[in-house]
């Protein structure tokens, strides 16, 4: 219906009528049909043709309407018709519905009596089945009785598998008493089989009626036995080579057992004698009696390293307090040398599956009653159970012991007295190099200067006590990577600790300058812990490489190494307290001196940097003879920095300082200076110091330079020592500086310009002739012009003595 209505709307459109357009504009549409006014002469028809258009469509729709509407009335009567098409099917199925129920009704009542017959066949058919299967289960129980005491085991072996195949149908009726009693026969004549193998095996070893017993059993009977104890199942097979090697160990048990007297660890290696020499009796013997696949002289093994360890745990237990380590230890290498043997012969077991026996064949070979229902739900193969139980007797119940750590992990809950002996030794090797400690040179590649190779002291024992640690560790690693080797390590951390504090008390006590035996024993001591600092590391990665991971992350020497870095600190404090200690005479020649009534001439320097110009270059000499170079630059740096404030803490010492002697101080302070840049270098026979140093001197010695000009400027306020001094000054210094000052020339210069305003003022008071003011001004300049050239002059003389004392030192830097 929805298609006749388009069709009609398409018959009255046209294909490309631009009214049907989706972006249709009627301004647009208009200026198209009339762009112009000569084109306004159509209008009338074009307006024509559209009523006439719209009159057609609106044809079309009426159409559409009453044609629709019909439709409806149509749709109405067939959906009505569906309905009722619809409700005669449904009648129709129910219909069909119960005819079938009627039909299966009278099928089934006429095969009831079907079922019943084929039911009653079927329960027939099981009943005969589980009746053969029980003559068959009882028949194999008789021959198997006979045969086992006939000990004809080659054909017990068959009867076995066919026993326990015949057996596992009849689990499900074991409430049933009958089937209960036989199942209880079955079970006994395995257990007398057993039991009758076992002694059979027994009397290889002999005993008492050994000899009647062996007469008895027919010629290969290991052979026909074994296929026997393998159709018995696995555990009868451990059960027989484990009464075996007991019955073997029994000579050695009488040897080694505790507490007999080889029972020692002094004759450990006579144990393991004893398992070589049984291991070739076997051979020799018994080889031939127990099939390879059973693997009897790893049993013996295993046994015998079971037994060895209880021998050893009850000794161990007892004498540990009191055993030799060292003999213990030997033992323990013994020990992992003996089982690692065994590991590598052991290690492979064979690859070869047990046969699996056919039930079927088996029962025909033996001339039981119906074979074809032997095993019918196996199609007349082994049962899933029955291949089950010989799977776990091939491969996967290969006997293959684990031989490494079987002995020797009895030790390790002992070996605590090892390393106790171990820190005991280290401890004595420590005493005995510290009483006769050496001091030797070592080579030092300085990093800076690949080139030069330079000398670096240290102490005899250290290089020793490191190789004693290697020497431990390497020993531990042989037998133990696990908690043995972290409690040596716990002890290399004691030794270290130990000998750390040994190098701290060769350090000077107090504040006290030092000797050349005592400066070379501090040079020692930093040389000695610088060595230990770098050798750590190397032992703590060796120690990593062969520790077990467990405790890789606890190994660590961490803070032992800080222990010597600080030592190393010490040490050079004390160099630096020891060269410090030298000055204080001069020092306190200079804090003696009255600088506030200093009135001599400033031209040369005084007694006190005369004295600090000698020593520093000696004092230097033999801490650069004996410390490498990075440590002699540490030294120095240390010293000065010392020395700096030592020097300004002693300018504020001398409470007042005039003018002159500022000025004399300055002078001073710069032949310092160039002490401190000179004595290093010619202490180190021309070694040069670093760039840095050079300027932390120049910059700390120029601010003491500066307050010493601050104190011999004429006229000083606060605010020009706070210019002076720059903007970070702070005010506790400027009121120090004020509180050295002691008023000296400034203040006679005062007086003589006030007497001499004095003297014109009388003059004037007399009725003399008055100098004119321009005079005054003149004669005042002329006072202030000399004070001020006598300043210039002091200056000059200054800077004169500081320009000889440069050229006086060759060797110092320009």
């Amino acid at each position: 219906m929805d298609d006749d209505l388009e069709d009609d709307f398409d018959a009255v459109a046209c294909e490309d009528d631009p009214l049907d357009a989706e972006n249709f504009n009627a301004i647009d549409y208009i200026n198209k049909q009339f762009p112009n006014e000569d084109s306004l002469t159509g209008l009338a028809g074009f307006i024509g043709q559209l009523k006439s258009q719209e009159r057609e469509i609106e044809g079309s729709i009426r159409k559409a309407i009453r044609r629709q509407a019909a439709f409806g009335h149509r749709a109405k009567a067939d959906l009505g018709d569906a309905k009722l098409a619809v409700r005669e099917l449904f009648e129709r199925i129910k219909a069909i519905r119960a005819k079938a129920e009627q039909s299966e009704d009278l099928v089934s009542d006429v095969c009831r009596d079907i079922k019943s017959l084929d039911i009653a066949k079927r329960n027939l058919t099981l009943t005969v089945t589980a009746l053969k299967r029980l003559v068959m289960l009882v028949t194999a129980l008789e021959q198997l009785r006979s045969t086992a005491e006939c000990r004809h085991y080659d054909q017990a072996s068959g009867l076995i598998h066919a026993v326990e195949e015949l057996s596992g149908h009849f689990q499900e009726l074991s409430h049933v008493a009958r089937v209960a009693d036989l199942l209880e026969r079955k079970a006994a004549v395995l257990s007398d089989l057993k039991q009758q193998i076992l002694d059979d095996y027994l009397c290889l070893h002999g005993g008492i009626g050994s000899a009647s017993r062996l007469e008895l059993l027919p010629e290969g009977w290991g052979t026909a036995a074994a296929k026997c104890v393998e159709a018995l199942g696995p555990g009868m097979k451990r059960e027989v080579v484990t009464q075996f090697c007991l019955r073997t160990l029994e000579g050695y048990k009488d040897i080694f057992q505790p507490p007999k007297e080889a029972s020692g660890l002094e004759t450990a290696e006579r144990r393991f004698a004893w398992l070589k020499r049984t291991l070739r009796e076997y051979d020799d013997k018994y080889k031939s009696q127990f099939p390879e696949s059973w693997r009897v002289p790893c049993g013996l093994c295993d046994l015998f390293c079971h037994v060895t360890r209880q021998h050893l745990v009850e000794i161990l237990d007892i004498s540990h307090h009191t055993v030799d380590p060292e003999l213990m230890v030997r033992v323990l290498l013994k020990s992992i040398e003996f089982e690692n043997e065994l590991a590598r012969k052991w290690s492979d077991a064979p690859d070869e599956e047990a046969d699996v026996p056919d039930s079927g064949s088996n029962s025909a070979m033996l001339g039981l009653k119906y074979p074809d229902v032997l095993s019918a739900k196996a199609g007349g193969k082994v049962s899933s159970s029955a291949k089950s139980s010989v799977a776990k007797d091939g491969r996967s119940d290969q006997f293959a012991p684990r031989f490494r750590g079987i002995i020797s992990e009895c030790f390790d809950a002992y070996l605590s007295t090892w390393v106790k002996h171990e820190e005991k030794q280290l401890l004595e090797v420590l005493q005995a190099l510290a009483v006769n400690d050496k001091m030797v040179g070592q080579d030092d590649n300085d990093e800076d200067d690949e080139d030069e190779v330079q000398q670096r002291y240290l102490y005899k024992s250290a290089p020793e006590i490191f190789a004693a640690m290697r020497g431990s560790m390497q020993e531990c690693a042989r037998f133990s990577t696990h908690n043995t080797l972290f409690d040596v390590f716990q002890v290399f951390r004691k030794i270290m600790s130990q000998y750390a504090s040994k190098l701290s008390n060769l350090l000077p006590a107090g504040h006290k300058a030092c000797d050349a035996e005592g400066v070379k024993s501090v040079c020692c001591v930093i040389g000695t812990a610088e060595y230990c600092d770098e050798t750590l590391p190397l032992l703590e990665e060796s120690l990593l490489k062969i520790i077990s991971s467990d405790f890789q992350e606890r190994i660590c020497f961490q803070d032992e190494q800080e222990v010597l870095r600080n030592l190393v600190n010490r040490a050079n404090d004390a160099l630096v307290q020891s060269v410090s200690c030298s000055l204080d005479e001069a020092f306190g020649s200079m804090t003696r001196t009255n600088w506030a009534a200093f009135s001599q001439d400033v031209g040369d320097h005084s007694a006190f940097v005369g004295d600090i110009s000698e020593k520093l270059p000696k004092q230097f000499e033999p801490i650069a003879a004996h410390l490498s170079k990075i440590h002699y630059r540490f030294f120095c740096d240390k010293f000065v920095q010392s020395f700096v404030a030592r020097f300004v803490a002693e300018v504020y010492k001398c409470k007042k300082i005039s003018e002159r002697g500022a000025q004399q101080l300055l002078l001073d302070t710069a032949l310092i200076k160039t002490t401190l840049l000179e004595a290093p270098v010619v202490a180190g026979h021309g070694r040069q110091m670093p760039t840095a140093y050079s300027n932390y001197v120049l910059r700390e010695m120029g601010k003491a330079e500066i307050m010493l000009k601050v104190l011999s400027s004429p006229d000083v306020d606060a605010a020009s020592i706070t210019a002076m001094l720059g903007d970070s000054s702070e005010d506790p210094v400027v009121q120090q500086l004020l509180a050295l000052r002691a008023g000296d020339a400034s203040s006679s210069a005062g007086s003589v310009e006030q007497q001499f305003r004095q003297e014109a003022d009388r003059f004037a008071a007399a009725g003399e002739k008055q100098p004119c003011i321009g005079g005054s001004i003149q004669l005042l300049t002329h006072w202030q012009l000399f004070f001020s050239f006598s300043f210039f002059l002091d200056g000059v003389s200054a800077s004169l003595c500081i320009f000889f004392s440069l050229r006086s030192h060759p060797s110092g830097p320009r």
